[in-house]
């Protein structure tokens, strides 16, 4: 039974709902003429943010880069248009479905491409395995890549190698690279057989940023293409493709940007359009990036409910939101620095510094790491796998708070002082 304290905050949140772009609204008519770099610090202006969301108290959610909560406004407006839909599926759902044209000009502009360059898919795995598998490769030709891509892109590409012939070769990043080392590293490990070069914008359990344009530019004078794997930058940090100048770029929608589950998108550029197949037989032309949407019934109130998330994230601001998770990470950094025992493993260039980093605990697994923080400090991050830099990696988002970020940074003073 809930208590009457559970009542009203579910009360208050209930009441709010409707209200999570107006929330966002109002407190940047606040902060009006203030720098993002100054308003990351202000907890008045973030604290009214956080009551956008209608969030379970008992834990602290630091999985930003993973499942994120979703702004009220996209919980009610998925459960109306879920409603709405079954109640005649016929004429809804498609009503819903055909609101992907408007959702598609809107990521265009955030992503600072055309329109016609922007295919709205389930997630990023999606948009690799339409890239992975769409992609022209004959036997002999050569992908390369990094170990930080070995999970998600890796998989793919090991298997056009055991289909096709294609060969996958793999170069490992050092632990806190320059954007040179990286470029660098990749040079090296380039042939005249090197046909697609796959790279993480922001690697993930790492922290760090891939200098991307630099990795296009390499691999078009190598007369090779480029697909960044978005996943963890998208809705995290202001994104340009024509600044990026990557061929293919895929990411997800219901990470960083807080629309619904089984939302993503892909980027093909122009001119790499007509070439790159589509995953299932289609009935568009071969220049028409709906091809790569054309997978049969979809669920419409889903992708509906991604204009909401758009409108949160538009008013909150990417420059805003960036500085506010860049801002929260530097206070974890600042209050375990030099703390025995205590690795944080994260972007080593301030400029570039997003909201990711490896948190490594001496003597514990990522995994009991995981489990002692939800256990023992209610607090949600994420495992890495096994290896001398096992750790969690901690990625804050908007509704997390400056007491949080201590929460965390002191349960792991107490972890490492007992290990």
């Amino acid at each position: 039974m809930l208590t009457r304290r559970q009542s009203l905050t579910s009360a208050t949140a209930v009441a709010l709902s409707v209200n999570a772009v107006s929330i966002a609204s109002a407190a940047a008519q606040n902060v009006r003429g203030r720098s993002a770099d100054d308003i990351a610090r202000d907890e008045i202006y973030w604290s009214s943010i956080a009551r956008a969301y209608r969030l379970d108290g008992r834990w602290i959610i630091l999985n930003g880069g993973g499942n994120n909560p979703h702004p009220t406004s996209v919980v009610e407006a998925l459960s109306r248009y879920d409603a709405l839909s079954s109640s005649a599926p016929r004429p809804h759902n498609y009503v819903f479905q055909a609101r992907i044209d408007d959702h598609r000009e809107r990521l265009a502009r955030l992503m600072n491409c055309a329109p016609e360059e922007v295919a709205i898919t389930r997630n990023t795995t999606e948009g690799l395995n339409v890239v992975g598998w769409g992609f022209a490769l004959n036997e002999g030709d050569e992908v390369l890549m990094s170990d930080v891509d070995e999970f998600y892109a890796g998989k793919i590409f090991e298997q056009r190698a055991k289909r096709h012939g294609v060969v996958v070769r793999q170069i490992e990043l050092p632990l806190a690279p320059t954007a040179r080392q990286i470029v660098q590293l990749f040079e090296d490990a380039m042939t005249p057989r090197t046909k697609l070069v796959v790279a993480s914008h922001l690697a993930d359990g790492w922290g760090y940023v891939l200098p991307i344009r630099e990795l296009s530019e390499l691999a078009h004078n190598n007369g090779a293409q480029l697909l960044a794997d978005g996943a963890l930058s998208f809705g995290h940090i202001p994104v340009s493709m024509k600044e990026l100048g990557c061929d293919y770029y895929a990411t997800s929608l219901h990470k960083w940007l807080n629309a619904p589950l089984g939302t993503g998108a892909l980027y093909v550029r122009r001119d790499r359009l007509e070439s790159l197949w589509p995953i299932y037989g289609t009935r568009r032309e071969a220049g028409d990036i709906r091809k790569f949407e054309d997978i049969g019934t979809r669920c419409g109130p889903t992708i509906a409910a991604i204009g909401q998330a758009l409108d949160f994230y538009e008013q909150l601001g990417p420059e805003r939101k960036a500085a506010r998770v860049r801002y929260l990470l530097s206070l974890v950094m600042k209050s375990l620095d030099r703390i025995n025992g205590v690795r944080v493993i994260t972007e080593p260039d301030e400029r570039k510094r997003t909201g990711l980093a490896r948190i490594v605990v001496e003597g514990m697994s990522g995994r009991d790491l995981t489990t002692m923080l939800r256990e023992e400090f209610d607090i949600y991050t994420y495992g890495n796998s096994p290896g001398p830099n096992d750790g969690v990696y901690i990625s804050p988002n908007v509704f997390n708070s400056s007491n949080h970020m201590s929460a965390f940074s002191n349960a792991i003073k107490e972890i490492a002082a007992r290990s």
